[in-house]
């Protein structure tokens, strides 16, 4: 089979299209015939070893991905050759989803609704369970709160948008440029803010009259959690999903204390796979019935992976989705 891998730590160079042997589903194993996979940073953050793994190269990058299952392993009872699946959490202990084919654990396995494309599936991929685990399991938000996505045309962001607005919350978010205004306000966001246009700080108090905001969903930590702070609602909740630019932060602590702030850091993986599939799930059941859609910003043929990399590095909006080639 086709699948891209890293034989070194590295830019996007480092990737490379090769001919590897294809995998055998072993006990409770799944093999999928991949048809969609998407991109996210912690593929990046693999490949420049910023994020260290138990996988060393050579391996095969990607986290998420959609497809038909080909084959499964001995104790395999949920799913059957033929079905329509996607999947999220590969290539950390294991090879991962930029390829023809990839083998998942039965738990990961969620059915795709008829509904979703693949390519849609592949896009909940781990945005969708991050933003909701960020959201509800941590954040607990509530109908009738006012909540903050700091970055809401991204992966998380636009899934973070959708599902707080799916919550009965109002939905405040932080964009730059035209074409992010208006998918936000496509996915639901009831007022939106050009950080690069705008002081964000002074926008949220105008218009939150001075209240701030409930729960404030952080996805660059680094760059705004001390704004956040000043910010955020007395007995507000501020969740911190993205690191940004630098590993460390600064809390302005008189401020936080002032306000009785709680400060909620998150990781999906403790979830546990199981945990991860449930909400995928039931975030697929909101797709099938219209309630939220993956935002696709490019399609790129698996070959193209470099292109992909380089594209997420810079500025884009929506998912990335490579497609393995027929």
């Amino acid at each position: 089979m086709k699948a891209i891998r890293i034989h070194e730590y590295g830019g996007p160079e480092v990737l490379v299209y090769e001919e590897v042997d294809t995998p055998e589903p072993g006990d409770g194993r799944v093999l999928v015939r991949v048809e969609a996979a998407s991109v996210n940073p912690i593929d990046v953050a693999v490949r420049e070893d910023r994020f260290p793994t138990p996988k060393e190269p050579p391996k095969i990058l990607g986290s998420d991905g959609a497809g038909v299952v080909e084959a499964v392993g001995p104790g395999v009872t949920t799913v059957s050759p033929g079905d329509e699946v996607f999947f999220s959490g590969l290539g950390v202990g294991s090879e991962g989803s930029y390829a023809e084919y990839a083998v998942i654990a039965e738990a990961q396995a969620v059915a795709k609704p008829a509904a979703v494309s693949f390519v849609e599936a592949a896009a909940i991929g781990m945005a969708f369970p991050a933003a909701y685990y960020g959201l509800v399991t941590r954040g607990d938000v509530k109908e009738g709160e006012t909540v903050l996505i700091q970055g809401g045309a991204g992966g998380v962001g636009s899934a973070a948008v959708q599902l707080a607005k799916a919550r009965g919350a109002r939905v405040l978010t932080t964009v730059s440029g035209e074409a992010a205004r208006r998918l936000v306000r496509e996915l639901g966001a009831d007022e939106v803010v050009d950080f690069a246009e705008q002081d964000v700080a002074a926008e949220i108090d105008r218009l939150t009259d001075g209240h701030g905001p409930d729960l404030i969903h952080e996805l660059v930590i680094s760059e705004n959690l001390a704004t956040d702070v000043a910010m955020v609602a007395k007995g507000g909740r501020i969740v911190c999903t993205g690191q940004g630019p630098r590993p460390e932060a600064t809390v302005p602590i008189g401020p936080a204390i002032a306000k009785d702030a709680t400060l909620l850091f998150m990781n999906l993986n403790n979830a546990g796979r199981a945990g991860i599939a449930g909400i995928a799930a039931e975030i697929a059941g909101l797709a099938a019935e219209g309630k939220v859609r993956p935002v696709v910003g490019e399609t790129l043929p698996l070959s193209e992976a470099r292109r992909a990399h380089e594209l997420l590095d810079g500025d884009h909006v929506g998912k990335i989705v490579l497609l393995p080639e027929a």
